[in-house]
């Protein structure tokens, strides 16, 4: 196994293919829970509607805001809301709605998993 020169000069700052798809993979699950969300209110599902909606946008925004310069704290509200949206047919009860729940749970996972990625390469030197 090759071990890095520790007499090496770091390397500049700048993206990672890593980083990058990251990003994109949480602006995706973003932009589907906001057409979820759309979908979901065309169908008169108005509370699992305004549930994906509001984390939608959330996670578009900070995630557009991460890309811009990474910040740990928005990571972290990242994830938050992957969870929250994970959890949300549960705390909100919707539960029965087999559609809702399935969109809320696959995209809080995507969101809470690109998240702690992110977070856990954060930590790599």
């Amino acid at each position: 196994m090759a071990h890095a020169n520790p007499h090496a000069p770091p390397s500049p700052p700048g993206w990672r293919t890593d980083e990058i798809l990251l990003g994109a993979l949480q602006h995706a699950a973003g932009v589907a829970l906001v057409l979820a969300a759309w979908i979901l209110i065309l169908v008169d599902l108005g509370r699992p509607g305004a549930s994906a909606l509001l984390p939608g946008l959330l996670v578009l925004g900070l995630s557009t805001a991460n890309q811009l310069r990474f910040r740990v704290v928005l990571e972290r509200a990242i994830a938050l809301t992957g969870a929250w949206t994970l959890l949300a047919p549960w705390m909100l009860g919707f539960a029965a709605n087999d559609v809702a729940t399935w969109a809320h749970v696959t995209l809080g996972c995507v969101i809470l998993a690109s998240a702690l990625a992110s977070l856990r390469l954060a930590r790599k030197p």
